[in-house]
């Protein structure tokens, strides 16, 4: 009988998922198979708590499905991550940068270091407001997904990543926030990356 790999600590997954709203069914985000999140079990500290436990002893081909919680899965919606930034910062030789318009989703920098993402609610004459809240913020959301591989780690990939590491939105590609889930900035603390 063959010994299968499971997921648990110090392993190598690769899975794929579809990430729905639950309280409306919206599609959020997908991962397809060609394309899979992976994580390092116990070393990835970007991938939501949530779901790092539901994948726990699958193994390759087994299938997974949770409904988590904001506080399992992408955190609260802080008002304190809506912040409002001096426009110097987004200027470019005294012009505002030309990706700098609303909506847009821009990487910036914590005065800590963390890479984040702020998306621009508003632009005036002397500031843009920018919210630093993950865009599923606030949201239950369900996983419906597939364990595509498990193995055993490699030593580089045993070593943890500094700041906040990125993923899809099981490990948070779009980087809107930390594993604690609110990794938002303060007051003049972001720059442009």
């Amino acid at each position: 009988m063959e010994n299968k790999e499971v997921v648990g600590p110090g392993k190598y997954v690769k899975y794929a998922y579809k990430l729905y709203n639950d309280a409306d069914g919206e599609l959020l985000f997908e991962a397809k198979a060609d394309a899979p999140d992976e994580m390092v079990y116990g070393v990835s500290h970007e991938v939501v708590p949530g779901l790092i436990a539901a994948m726990k002893d699958l193994a390759t081909g087994d299938k997974f499905e949770v409904v988590l919680p904001p506080q399992a899965a992408f955190g609260e919606r802080y008002d304190e991550n809506v912040v409002t930034l001096e426009k110097e910062i987004f200027e470019r030789d005294g012009k505002l940068a030309e990706e700098v318009k609303v909506g847009a989703e821009l990487p910036m920098m914590t005065a800590e270091g963390f890479r984040i993402l702020g998306k621009v609610l508003e632009i005036d004459d002397k500031s843009i407001k920018m919210d630093f809240n993950h865009p599923f913020a606030g949201k239950t959301v369900k996983y419906e997904g597939e364990v595509i591989e498990v193995r055993d780690a490699t030593p580089e990939e045993l070593q943890p990543a500094t700041g906040c590491g990125c993923g899809g939105c099981g490990s948070h590609n779009d980087c809107g926030e930390c594993s604690d889930g609110n990794c938002g900035c303060g007051e003049g603390s972001c720059g442009c990356h």
